[in-house]
């Protein structure tokens, strides 16, 4: 299955991203019963960043995780913050926009075909409509599982993609609260910290290394995530490296020692025993198998 990470409908108005298009929707979409996954990812907004569509092809979910900005459904303007949670289909007009001073970071998904329809409806995540997720720590995490499960590829990758997508919306059902619902301080400064994960994994090195340019004691931050992530911050960075790896790996003309370079390790070796503890098998097995 080829995966592709740029689509003509992406957005360019953005600083940095992690992106996924399946190019083979059409074909799978006629597949009875289906969850149709087509494209998504996690877009870090320019402070200019603006999408304005009177029409779009494919359903879609997307996911604050960062900042602020605004979205207008149906003509209908809404204020947009960490946790809000907003979906549309095809004949939703919409406008998505950042606020320039704190620009969100956020994930998207495009879906069609049977299941994703009937899901929706059966989830009461009408299109059009604001939420915000009350666990919204777990929803941040189920969606980075979806990207890793995207740009591993495969028809396995593509499965697990879709059966984390779906999870995810699910629980956005079962945790919704309404739009103007409010999060406590410390849940404020778990999102920064891993937002800046997020943004800066390949520079980091370690955890102390994050937690001092969050302003936080390493202890802390595994504190904050121990009470609102699924994940330990060590584990989060880790995967954020050998997930965005396997992508560099698969390039035609990549070395192991510059990926590892690129990614802020120390040496190949060590490196390739991270990543062989990570994914079962070495970079030089990855790279062969391609």
């Amino acid at each position: 299955m080829p995966v592709a990470e740029q689509a003509d409908y992406f957005s360019t108005q953005v600083v940095r991203t992690r992106r996924f298009f399946l190019p083979d929707w059409r074909d799978r979409q006629t597949i009875p019963s289906s969850f149709c996954l087509v494209g998504g990812g996690c877009e870090w907004c320019a402070s200019d960043f603006k999408v304005d569509r009177g029409s779009f092809p494919f359903l879609a979910f997307e996911f604050v995780s960062r900042g602020k900005g605004h979205v207008t459904l149906s003509g209908r303007r809404h204020e947009l913050s960490v946790g809000h949670a907003f979906f549309f289909d095809s004949v939703t007009p919409h406008v998505i926009e950042s606020d320039p001073d704190e620009p969100m970071v956020k994930y998207f998904f495009n879906f069609t075909g049977q299941r994703a329809a009937s899901l929706l409806e059966e989830l009461h995540l009408q299109s059009g409509h604001l939420v915000r997720v009350l666990n919204a720590s777990h929803v941040g995490s189920l969606l980075e599982e979806v990207i890793d499960h995207a740009l591993r590829g495969g028809v396995l990758g593509l499965r697990a993609a879709s059966a984390a997508l779906e999870y995810a919306m699910v629980l956005c059902a079962e945790s919704r609260q309404p739009a103007a619902t409010k999060f406590d301080p410390a849940y404020s400064t778990y999102l920064r910290c891993r937002g800046h994960l997020l943004r800066n994994y390949p520079v980091l090195s370690s955890i102390e290394q994050a937690a001092m340019s969050c302003h936080v004691s390493a202890a802390y931050l595994t504190r904050l995530f121990k009470r609102y992530d699924d994940e330990t911050p060590l584990a989060c960075l880790t995967r954020l490296k050998m997930s965005q790896a396997t992508i560099k790996l698969r390039q035609p003309e990549a070395q192991v020692k510059a990926v590892a370079s690129e990614l802020g390790f120390k040496s190949a070796a060590h490196f390739s025993r991270a990543f062989k503890a990570w994914s079962g098998r070495s970079p030089t097995d990855l790279r062969s198998a391609e």
